[in-house]
């Protein structure tokens, strides 16, 4: 039974009010509208370092790539092709081998990457593919290395098997031995027949491909620095992203994401493909754009320059 006092009780107890509910709701929002964003513009900024850190990784990888595979070009051997402000096209170095035995026609073997003498006569940092260039050590018909020279082939055909009649261990120059029975073994079918009375068996070989380093403008508005390699046809295959985002292909050194530049061994500059042989260094630029950094960081109230650089020059080795 409810009595007198406790009737007073419950008049004195107070709810909470809609305009205070209101308030609450408002002051939450707020809150949490202020954190939301804070995470928001945190995960921006944490997404554009990740992109500025891999983009300087890209820069270092061109650094290291770029060099390697320009170094072991021969200028005078007329490995450099095409030379441009933006763009190079050049024969890369992909491997050597040796000789091992005439097969017939057009078809040459060559022994396996891995013997058991442990002697390493066959290595490459990318396997032969038809397209690629072949140069074969002919000995010429005098004494002497006064007529000697390296003769060019393309090869068309490449077959890998294990086979112990491919460069047999019961050779005349046996370059496998029996132990050998069980590696795997390749032929290489060229353009034309190599001559037999001066290409001998023990001959050096040298394999290299066509690539093309050159600007790209890809499908998300931005230019990326990348590598190809270029098949028979001249047409470049798949390419490989080594830099970027970079800064747009422009006619100005000094504002182009990728730029090379190329001189004679007095320092003069060569600027005509005829010359190309006569090139001594090549001089490399690379300039980055990570748009999304400056944004970033314009988001948290700060800036930065948005870019990074990259120059250096590279002696051609093989020049005389």
């Amino acid at each position: 039974m409810t009595t007198p006092a406790d009737r007073l009780v419950h008049r004195g107890r107070r709810g909470v009010t809609l305009i205070e509910l209101i308030m609450a709701i408002t002051v939450l929002g707020i809150v949490g509208g202020l954190l939301t964003n804070v995470l928001i513009k945190q995960q921006r900024f944490n997404r554009a370092l990740t992109e500025t850190a891999d983009s300087r990784s890209r820069m270092r990888d061109i650094a290291t790539i770029l060099p390697t595979d320009l170094r072991g070009a021969s200028s005078i051997g007329r490995d450099i092709l095409t030379i441009g402000l933006t763009s190079m096209q050049f024969r890369s170095s992909i491997g050597s081998s040796v000789l091992c035995q005439l097969a017939g026609g057009a078809v040459i073997e060559l022994p396996p990457t891995t013997l058991a003498s442990g002697q390493v006569l066959t290595a490459w940092i990318n396997p032969p593919q038809p397209g690629d260039v072949v140069f074969i050590y002919d000995d010429g018909a005098g004494r002497g290395n006064a007529d000697d020279s390296w003769a060019q082939f393309t090869i068309i055909d490449t077959t890998s098997a294990v086979n112990a009649a491919w460069c047999p261990s019961g050779g005349v120059d046996p370059f496998t031995q029996a132990a050998d029975n069980g590696q795997r073994r390749y032929r290489i079918t060229l353009n034309a027949v190599p001559n037999p009375l001066t290409i001998k068996v023990g001959a050096p070989i040298r394999f290299a491909r066509e690539v093309r380093y050159s600007l790209f403008s890809a499908s998300d508005a931005n230019w990326y620095a990348p590598s190809g390699a270029v098949g028979v046809a001249g047409a470049c295959g798949a390419r490989e992203i080594l830099a970027g985002p970079v800064r747009a292909a422009t006619a100005d050194t000094t504002t182009s994401g990728l730029y090379f530049l190329y001189y004679r061994q007095d320092g003069a500059a060569i600027t005509n493909a005829a010359d190309a042989a006569l090139i001594a260094r090549v001089g490399i630029g690379l300039r980055t754009s990570p748009q999304s950094m400056q944004q970033a960081l314009q988001k948290l109230g700060g800036s930065v320059a948005g870019r990074d650089s990259l120059r250096m020059t590279v002696a051609i080795r093989n020049r005389i």
